[in-house]
């Protein structure tokens, strides 16, 4: 053997000493031991957990946007830019709609009549009307 691997073998045995070593010591030896060495260490040790638990937060927050997002993408429900338009035109799209009783079931267009819809409720009927077809992405008639 040389002295470059006779060395790494010596590292490895330290190595694996301390941390059986590290093992064997209960939870709150350990914090003894940190808090009797360095307060420094607590500073450290707190600013490392701090570190993890927001990387662990910000990667369940791309975790949970990613997941909407194909959720949204498999029900069909990806925000069309007609959601987007001025109130007053989203009323007027569904007037335009509801004038003509031969283009949409009864049940949806006494639905559009109804003039105390919210703007969410107006969301959900044109998002359906894309779905179903009858008006494009941005709110056109087909």
């Amino acid at each position: 053997m040389n002295k470059d691997s006779d060395a790494r073998i010596k590292l490895d045995r330290l190595s694996e000493a301390l941390a059986k070593d590290l093992d064997a010591l209960s939870d709150g030896e350990l914090m003894e031991e940190i808090a009797a060495t360095d307060e420094g260490r607590q500073k450290t040790v707190s600013h490392m957990r701090s570190l993890i638990e927001e990387a662990i937060a910000t990667s369940g927050r791309r975790r949970l946007a990613k997941a909407r997002q194909a959720y949204d993408a498999i029900k069909g429900k990806a925000r069309a830019k007609v959601t987007d338009l001025p109130l007053d035109q989203k009323k007027a799209l569904v007037a335009h709609f509801a004038k003509d009783p031969q283009a949409l079931p009864e049940k949806l267009t006494m639905a559009a009549r109804n003039e105390a819809n919210s703007e969410a409720d107006l969301d959900s009927l044109l998002q359906d009307l894309l779905e179903l077809g009858v008006i494009d992405d941005e709110g056109n008639p087909r």
